[in-house]
């Protein structure tokens, strides 16, 4: 095997000592020396910058240079060749400046010799591979996303990587002592966690924790920290590892998926409490038209009808509050132009606020249309300029802004809403107000939370608000300050300028139509002399019986069951003109459809009114079961009425014959 060859450059101005050089380099028993010679700095310096060496040979005396002069400019060219410098005699001086300056060995030419050089060559080829590995492992440790800093025992930054400035956005000079805890720098907003880590990690070796940063921009990071005791070779401290990544945004989505479980759970209970408040509405609000019927020229009576009336209506809102937070919102989705939302919420706001409040629209010019119920957009706007005047109790600034943006993915993930990147229009509505706590913010889109007296509000209006969002496939988020004011951001999806134009089209061309009066059905909605039988359907007693005496006092005969399997016993004894049902008579999913069908498969040619308090799509499922009509929860006797004198007309005919046959077929007991 041969031996290791070096490409070794030597600057010597001096030709003799260039011989004896080479002699000894020639003479080193275990290496295979490759020696280039420049006699001048120039050269030398032009030589040892090519990278071509494994090693340099340099004089200190080079004519008006010096071999230090030499080692320095290498140096600031970014020259990574080892550089051993030769001195005529030992001055510790120059040995000390020289070793400073980055050199890797310094000799005196009178004890110059083969084995010495050999060996002079073989460290500073080898220290020169250990520098490259060790650059080439900070550079590693500069790609990692994580930062990675080292701590003396004095709390002073001995290490500092990229990822770590990256992260803080400071420099190892800038960030200080790790006990520099004054609000604002590094470790202010979490001082007493800095504290603990350290002496646990000086007690015990190691800590694990999260702790808050302030970063140079003022941003808040939350980071997962791992500290570590660094030893010497005796067991002694040296130093404290640091490794912090960055989880702020794990955090942000853990709240985030937190805050939707806890909005489902509460959506279900409140639709649940929805749904049993609109049962228990329906016989108080029959029963009050009934009792009117009953005493029409008692005033006293009269007085006392309407407050349980109104009281009932009251009820009914807040239950179709409820179930439009619990359910979501329906309505229909067509382009719109919300320039126009805003001007009418405008006249509302300068109509109905007090004169205190001064309000502002701003409105891009290229704003495009949205897509969205028009109504529900209406309810946003107005929700969040309601409780911005809540928020100015003594007057303010009250600003509406809407503008076009591009969101992508990073932005999205970035609300409190999932939400697909793309076009949005933003929408601001801004107060100079209180403020709200930060101990409530993550709270205010709850259903019944409400930083207001029970007086003065429901805790419905903005859980509204954010449901209406989001079933319009949009983002909402809300920043504020206390004591400055407050501004919810509302992004909608942008609806194209051409699917605008498109459904606007059809609204202009037959304008006549619109225009042209309705012909009214015949009828009253009142049962015939003929007194229709009605069969009433729900598992509920007081709503059987309400409904019972109410339909009795509109002319109708009524028929009452509790479950399905009664309701077909009575539709095989009975002629039946309609059928009013719950909603709910069957489990699961298809509960609906399964009782429609059930129905409609024993008398087709019976209508079959629907009712329930939920509004999510039943409407349709109801109709696409067979259903006549669908009737929400809860309902007075005149709506009733309406909707009893509706099927009736519209199925008058064949299958009152029918029915009658059917009857007069049953059995009879």
């Amino acid at each position: 095997m041969g031996r290791p060859a070096f490409h070794v450059l030597l600057v010597e101005d001096d030709r003799d000592d260039a011989f004896i050089v080479r002699r000894r380099l020639e003479q080193a028993p275990t290496i295979a020396c490759e020696l280039t010679w420049k006699t001048a700095y120039q050269e030398g310096l032009e030589a040892l910058c090519s990278g071509r060496f494994d090693a340099a040979l340099v004089d200190y005396r080079l004519g008006a240079r010096t071999g230090l002069d030499l080692l320095k400019a290498a140096v600031d060219r970014g020259v990574r060749t080892p550089l051993i410098l030769l001195t005529g005699q030992g001055n510790p001086d120059v040995d000390r400046r020289a070793m400073q300056a980055g050199a890797a060995d310094y000799l005196t030419k009178a004890n110059l010799d083969a084995p010495l050089l050999e060996r002079a060559l073989r460290h500073a080829r080898e220290r020169a591979r250990s520098e490259r590995e060790i650059r080439r492992q900070a550079a590693l440790l500069d790609e990692v996303q994580d930062a990675i800093c080292t701590y003396d025992l004095d709390g002073r930054v001995t290490y500092w990587n990229e990822g770590a400035r990256r992260m803080t956005g400071y420099t190892k000079e800038e960030v200080g002592t790790l006990h520099d805890c004054e609000d604002g720098c590094l470790y202010g907003a979490d001082r007493e966690t800095v504290e603990r880590a350290w002496q646990t990690v000086l007690e015990e070796g190691e800590w694990t924790g999260e702790i808050e940063q302030t970063t140079k921009s003022g941003d808040l990071l939350v980071v997962e920290s791992q500290w570590t005791l660094v030893t010497g070779a005796g067991g002694e401290p040296e130093a404290v590892l640091v490794l912090n990544t960055d989880i702020t945004e794990k955090k942000r989505l853990e709240q985030q998926a937190l805050r939707s479980q806890r909005m489902e759970s509460i959506g279900r209970l409140a639709s649940g409490i929805a749904h049993d408040l609109g049962n228990l509405l329906v016989p108080i609000q029959l029963g009050v038209s009934v009792l009117r019927e009953r005493f029409p020229d008692d005033e006293r009576a009269e007085r006392s009808l309407r407050m349980i009336e109104k009281s009932a209506e009251r009820g009914s809102d807040m239950a179709e509050r409820v179930l439009s937070f619990a359910q979501g919102t329906g309505g229909e989705r067509r382009p719109l132009d919300l320039a126009g939302i805003v001007e009418e919420v405008e006249d509302l706001v300068e109509e109905s606020f007090s004169e205190d409040i001064a309000f502002e629209s701003i409105l891009r010019e290229d704003l495009p249309p949205v897509r969205g119920d028009a109504t529900q957009l209406q309810q946003v706007l107005v929700n969040l300029s309601v409780n911005a005047r809540d928020a100015m109790p003594e007057g303010g600034r009250l600003l509406l802004e809407a503008r076009p943006v591009e969101l992508d993915d990073g932005d999205a993930r970035l609300q409190p809403t999932e939400a697909e990147a793309g076009s949005y229009v933003h929408v601001c509505v801004e107060d100079t107000g209180t403020g709200i706590p930060s101990d409530v913010r993550d709270k205010i889109f709850e259903p019944f939370f409400s930083t207001k007296s029970s007086d003065d509000g429901t805790g419905l209006g903005l859980s509204t608000v954010y449901s209406i969002v989001t079933s319009h496939g949009g983002l909402m988020n809300v920043q504020s300050t206390e004591g400055e004011g407050t501004r919810f951001n509302v992004f909608l999806p942008a609806a194209s300028p051409e699917a605008f134009e498109e459904e606007k089209a059809p609204e202009d061309q037959a304008p006549a139509e619109k225009d042209a009066p309705r012909e009214s059905p015949p009828g009253d909605g009142s049962a015939s002399e003929e007194k229709e039988r009605v069969l009433i359907i729900d598992d509920e007693a007081f709503i059987r019986e309400s409904a019972e005496a109410a339909l009795e006092s509109c002319g109708y005969r009524p028929l009452t069951a509790a479950q399905l399997g009664e309701a077909h016993r009575l539709l095989d004894e009975h002629a039946v003109d309609a059928i009013l049902t719950d909603g709910a008579l069957e489990d699961g999913p298809d509960g609906l459809t399964t009782a429609v069908r059930a129905l409609k498969s024993r008398c087709p040619e019976v209508p079959v009114v629907v009712c329930s308090s939920r509004s999510d799509g039943y409407p349709e499922k109801a109709r696409e079961a067979g259903a006549e009509h669908f009737l929400a929860k809860p309902f007075d006797a005149e709506t009733l009425r309406e909707a009893l004198g509706t099927v009736l007309r519209r199925q008058a005919g064949p299958h009152r014959q029918a029915a009658v046959s059917r009857e007069q077929a049953a059995p009879r007991e």
